[in-house]
């Protein structure tokens, strides 16, 4: 995995966090973790592919995306309905935009997929345990983990 390809991610993250959250969002230490080691209940996947393929993930609890989804449209979130589910994959829509554009304007080749939201139990099947770097944001929502799992073709 190229550092190259992950700083856009998180400066992507980071950005779009800001903006919607509009607080102060302090970035943790980095990890390399094996296997599945994703945490939190809701988990959104955005597959890359071209220069490089594999997948970045944002997870959260529960919790953070109620209060994001509440950010996000002014209104408050007792559950994660398909609207607030909506919410948050847009959410990481215009992250991987923004990294995505910083990629090409860098001389990379990538396509991303259609985010997709998934709930903890479906983890297993379908997010691959892969060797991920996780880097955690901390937010007056709470703590979002950037998870990049991408290996160099």
């Amino acid at each position: 995995m190229r550092y190259e390809y992950i700083e856009p991610l998180v400066t992507s993250t980071i950005s779009v966090l800001d903006s919607v959250i509009q607080s102060d969002i302090s970035k943790g230490r980095a990890s390399l973790v094996n296997g599945n080691g994703i945490h939190g209940d809701i988990a959104i996947v955005i597959r890359v592919m071209n220069d490089s393929e594999g997948s970045f993930i944002l997870s959260m609890e529960t919790e953070t995306a109620l209060k994001v989804c509440g950010l996000m449209n002014g209104e408050t979130f007792d559950s994660l309905t398909p609207f607030g589910i909506d919410s948050i994959a847009e959410l990481a829509n215009m992250i991987a935009g923004n990294a995505t554009s910083t990629l090409t304007d860098m001389g990379f080749n990538f396509n991303v997929s259609t985010p997709h939201v998934v709930i903890k139990e479906e983890f297993r099947n379908k997010i691959p345990a892969i060797e991920t770097f996780q880097i955690p944001l901390f937010t007056e929502c709470g703590e979002i983990i950037i998870n990049v799992a991408l290996r160099t073709n």
